[in-house]
């Protein structure tokens, strides 16, 4: 909890000692006033970015070590982070879904090799967007309960979104962990604007963390939203030399 500034209690007491006396603190109407804190309108942000989608190329820094062994080496490389608008006509669970697709790909020069990857995430939504599942090439995720963002958002704000168990395939006879979707909100560059930090965490079945995802957007207070930056820790499969290699990665945008 925020700590309460030693001027804020002295004119906290001074009111009262006004109200005591037969006065009031807020010039006679005996109504309480306070600066409201600026709210940011997430669903129309998200029926624009769910509308139009997003192409954008960053620079990321970071470590990448292989699974094969090795040491840490540092890395830096530009990566194209895309998100397709959402489409209806797509089967997920037996019934009619949206579906968008987000892709992040991108060539990592790690100790003179050049290893490219591609990393394809697709997420379906109900007609109304709750958030139904997610499938990557190697799993697939469906949500405990449909999840949903708030209408408003405000800065300071945190919360859970959705948490879909997930599978080695649709057969769903192998599970493979948890994957927990949330959010948080922080000042953004001006007094009308926040950063949206959408935050996705993978816990295997052991209950180790083997992947985290942090995507920041720019939302201002009208709902217009655009994409900021990435950080990511996780395994990528990469392709290098025509040989498929897994390499364990932590990476942000510079």
């Amino acid at each position: 909890m925020p700590r309460i500034a030693k001027t804020f209690i002295a004119t906290f007491l001074c009111g009262l000692l006004v109200t005591a006396c037969g006065g009031s603190a807020d010039g006679g109407t005996g109504a309480a006033t306070s600066a409201a804190a600026t709210t940011f309108p997430l669903s129309t942000a998200l029926v624009n970015l769910y509308a139009t989608g997003f192409q954008k190329t960053i620079s990321v820094s970071g470590t990448a070590q292989s699974t094969a062994g090795g040491t840490s080496s540092p890395f830096t490389a530009s990566l194209s982070v895309t998100e397709t608008p959402v489409y209806a006509g797509f089967t997920f669970e037996n019934q009619a879904v949206r579906q968008k697709t987000s892709t992040n790909a991108g060539v990592f020069n790690i100790n003179g090799i050049d290893n490219g990857f591609v990393e394809i995430n697709q997420d379906f939504l109900s007609t109304n967007n709750l958030l139904l599942g997610t499938l990557t090439p190697v799993s697939y995720c469906v949500a405990s309960s449909p999840g949903q963002y708030p209408g408003t958002i405000t800065i300071g704000q945190a919360q859970a979104v959705a948490t879909y168990q997930c599978y080695a395939n649709s057969a769903k006879t192998s599970a493979t962990g948890t994957d927990k979707l949330s959010f948080l909100v922080s000042p953004g560059n001006s007094p009308t604007t926040a950063i949206f930090s959408v935050i996705e965490v993978f816990v295997d079945t052991t209950g180790a963390q083997t992947q985290y995802t942090q995507k920041n957007y720019l939302i201002d207070t009208s709902g217009a939203i655009s994409f900021l930056s990435l950080s990511f820790s996780g395994l990528l499969i990469s392709n290098a030399n025509g040989a498929t290699n897994g390499i364990q990665v932590s990476f942000k945008s510079q």
